[in-house]
């Protein structure tokens, strides 16, 4: 079931992370081609997804073996709940597989730990990769990881719903989070029982694009990049949403965070506008007819001070371990750049991060997709540099400030208390 929490940010797979510490060491892989690039060479593949995924990356794997027969892929596919576990006790007994999945809240640790190989030393095109991509994967001067779809986060609204209120779709170039609000608690006075915006409007993502709209950061490569107060003003905005019925009632948002998609108030029309990413597929076949894509707003009302940035939605690494580095890289620089590869994966795990197989696969996307990639063009000239990785030890953010967004929606703390017992609780699970 695809739920707002996993689509957003995941769950968090603590027991995978706290084991890496022991499993640390060097890269010790072969990190340049062989004089015979035809030899016989057998890699593994692990990722997780969905039947879609799995039937993409598949047939990926193929084309490329009959590209060159020498080389063997055997795929790996598995779902994120038992992913990291897996991949953990694979890297605990040396077993790990040649390429791996990454998420952004692990790619600070397995770096640490010296579990991925530095891709910059081999053979990966990333000359096309749009602005900023590659530095999403690059942990103190390392790449350890390259972007395997591209997104931006955004609001997308439900146009039937505005029209059936009577209210006009906001002009997001010009928006603030004080018009937003205006604007959505319209909707519980015109349509009673519906809502302008779903309390996704609260949670890590959007922390993230607060946080640079107030001259901080989330993170920082060690640490956090703000202070309570920053945070507590963030929790003040969502308090005025609440007391102006912009958003849901606390019940309705903690019950719409755990429920399928289709299922949640944006997809039923209770919510004209929800907090997601570009990749707005599953929003809108949830409301079966076309949405629109609306950046977020800013504090000035100027669309470059929205703050927003190019996401990697995954990652692809190399592990330091893998005995046959470089014809791993070979394969990922065919899986990010050749335009037949593009043309199998479209736009599933995000938009490709190579800008010229993005142009020539766009005329192939649905039109959702194709929504997403015309967002993405427009906020090129406006994007900002990408948040850094969580650092050690914070993979569990997101899920921790989800707990203390609701205590506050609930009215069990202040916004200045959760504030503050937030960021003690996430600065004590910091690692060295």
């Amino acid at each position: 079931m695809t739920t707002r929490r996993n689509f957003l940010a995941g769950a968090a797979a603590t027991a995978a992370i706290a084991s890496l510490g022991a499993c640390s060491s060097s890269s010790t892989g072969s990190t340049t081609p062989t004089a015979d690039d035809t030899s016989p060479v057998t890699l593994r593949f692990a990722w997780w997804g969905d039947d879609v995924r799995n039937k993409n990356t598949a047939q990926v794997i193929a084309d490329y073996m009959k590209l060159h027969p020498n080389v063997t892929i055997n795929g790996e596919p598995g779902v994120w709940s038992s992913y990291w576990d897996k991949l953990s006790t694979q890297v605990a007994g040396n077993s790990a597989p040649d390429i791996i999945q990454m998420d952004e809240q692990y790619i600070r640790d397995y770096t640490k730990n010296g579990i991925l190989a530095d891709l910059s030393k081999l053979p990966i095109d990333t000359s096309k990769f749009a602005s900023g991509l590659v530095a999403t994967g690059t942990i103190n001067g390392k790449v350890t990881a390259l972007c395997a779809g591209m997104i931006a986060l955004c609001i997308v609204a439900n146009p039937a719903l505005f029209t059936k209120a009577g209210i006009d779709l906001p002009d997001d170039k010009t928006w603030t989070w004080d018009s937003l609000m205006t604007l959505a608690a319209q909707f519980n006075t015109k349509l009673p029982g519906t809502y302008g915006v779903n309390g996704g409007l609260f949670y890590d993502p959007v922390a993230r694009a607060w946080m640079f709209q107030h001259g901080k950061s989330l993170f920082t490569d060690t640490g956090f990049g703000w202070e309570p107060a920053d945070m507590q003003s963030f929790f003040e905005l969502m308090v005025k949403y609440q007391s102006a019925k912009a958003i849901p009632s606390a019940a309705e948002n903690a019950q719409d965070y755990s429920t399928a998609i289709a299922q949640q108030m944006f997809g039923v029309g209770k919510v004209a506008m929800a907090l997601t990413y570009s990749n707005i597929a599953a929003q809108q076949a949830a409301v079966g007819q076309d949405c629109k894509i609306l950046r977020l707003p800013s504090m000035t009302g100027k669309a470059k001070d929205a703050d927003l940035w190019y996401k990697s939605g995954q990652f692809q690494s190399i592990t330091s371990k893998s005995k046959n580095q470089a014809a791993a890289a070979r394969f990922l620089d065919y899986y990010f750049n050749n335009m037949d590869a593009g043309k199998v994966m479209l736009a599933e795990r995000g938009l490709p991060p190579n800008t010229d197989v993005l142009a020539g696969i766009k005329s192939s996307l649905g039109n959702a997709d194709q929504k997403a990639a015309t967002y993405m063009s427009d906020l090129a000239s406006d994007i900002h540099d990408a948040p850094v990785a969580p650092p050690p030890g914070a993979s569990t953010f997101a899920a921790m400030l989800e707990r203390y967004v609701e205590n506050v929606q609930f009215g069990r703390q202040s916004p200045a208390d959760a504030a503050k017992k937030l960021f003690d609780e996430a600065k004590s699970q910091l690692k060295s």
